[in-house]
């Protein structure tokens, strides 16, 4: 369950607050005039967070890669175009397609 705390508590108890940030790996929402403000969220879980979206990330570029290829491919058979050799002159023939 997430913990929430008003500004003032977190201000006074801030170095207990850190402390139980870090031990139970879970974020805490500090309240400001009665509106949820920011959240104190544990640096190793952020770091892993960012990991996996970087990793989905990969996944997912690798995935498009991968059905751009095949379409570039039956394109060129479709249309009985050569392939390309060289980089450009595949530009080249997306270019002028």
């Amino acid at each position: 369950m997430l913990q929430i705390i008003n500004i003032t508590d977190a201000r006074n108890n801030l170095a207990k607050l850190i402390r139980k940030v870090k031990t139970s790996k879970k974020p805490v929402v500090i309240v400001q005039d009665s509106a949820p403000s920011v959240v104190i969220y544990p640096y190793d879980e952020l770091m892993k967070k960012e990991e996996q979206q970087d990793q989905l990330f990969q996944l997912r570029f690798r995935q498009i890669f991968k059905n751009s290829e095949k379409a570039f491919k039956e394109y060129l058979e479709k249309n009985k175009l050569p392939t390309p050799s060289t980089e450009g002159e595949a530009y080249s023939l997306i270019k002028n397609a």
